[in-house]
């Protein structure tokens, strides 16, 4: 199975093992086994039997892909500038959702020195401008400076932040960013129908059989991503469908240490308000079948 599918197939499995005091039977993976409706798994817990469909969502589209390309291109430029910009304050530098599009990678380290060295430069000028903490009385509203550039096409932002309510602990850090578009939510809705109807019709023919039916919609961007944003789009995609699935978790896999599901949708019913529901990420991708 592709990105966190496998992992947290089993996890739903367990969480539903215990809440029905049953143990699994009849697994199958109809997709690659071509035992029925082409879901993921279908299974028996007890008595019943259940179809569960597993897909990984994006704010927008290739969101993860670019967010690995953004990674790779600044992880250098966080390492070398992240504490060390001058005091006082906070610093943030906005890139685009995709800076090195149709730069060959040849080019990234040179264009990296280039924008270390207007980052440099634009701080020392932010900091020219309020160069010691404010006082509550004269600056009641703090400070908040912006430099902007183009640097190889690439449009770049520089902002440095200074409020006499802060303590100071993160004098001098810079935060990396990217920009979107005033249509991310819309771009959010898009791919959501999108997974929808990709996977909604396979569990209505598992619910014609009898099956209890199962979708888990994954996500692991935190920066424009969280559970309230997905089911505010979910609730709107379900509006005027007849398939919606028995049960929807959200899966957030941000984490490293723990994961979380939360249910939108239970016995077909939505509702915003969701619990967190822990889950273990896997060792070594270590499952129940396993010694």
């Amino acid at each position: 199975m592709a990105d966190n599918e496998e992992a947290l197939c089993e996890a739903l499995i367990r969480l539903l093992e215990g809440d029905l005091e049953a143990e699994r039977s009849d697994v199958t993976y109809p997709e690659t086994d071509h035992s029925g409706p082409p879901v993921q798994m279908r299974l028996r817990l007890g008595a019943q039997r259940f179809a569960i469909e597993h897909t990984l969502i994006e704010p927008f589209p290739q969101a993860i892909q670019t967010g690995k390309w953004f990674h790779e291109l600044t992880e250098e430029i966080e390492a070398g500038l992240n504490g060390v910009m001058p005091p006082p304050g906070t610093y943030r530098l906005v890139f685009p959702i995709h800076p090195t599009e149709g730069k060959p990678r040849r080019t990234h380290a040179a264009l990296r020195e280039r924008i270390m060295q207007w980052v440099r430069e634009a701080g020392e000028a932010l900091h020219g401008e309020c160069p010691e903490r404010l006082d509550r009385n004269r600056r009641p509203h703090g400070y908040r400076g912006v430099r902007t550039t183009e640097i190889e096409g690439i449009p770049l932002s520089l902002s440095l932040v200074v409020h006499w309510s802060e303590s100071g602990r993160h004098d001098g850090a810079l935060f990396l960013s990217r920009a979107v578009g005033d249509d991310v939510e819309d771009q959010r809705r898009i791919r959501i129908r999108t997974a929808l109807d990709k996977k909604l019709p396979k569990l209505a023919a598992c619910r014609a059989e009898g099956d209890v039916t199962v979708l888990i919609l994954e996500y692991s961007d935190i920066a424009l991503t969280n559970q309230v944003l997905v089911a505010q789009a979910l609730e709107a995609e379900l509006v005027g469908r007849d398939d919606c699935p028995d049960h929807i978790f959200l899966a957030d896999t941000t984490g490293e240490e723990m994961w979380y599901f939360f249910q939108p949708v239970a016995d077909g019913r939505f509702s915003i308000d969701m619990d967190y529901i822990d889950v273990e990420p896997p060792v070594d991708g270590a499952t129940k079948e396993d010694p």
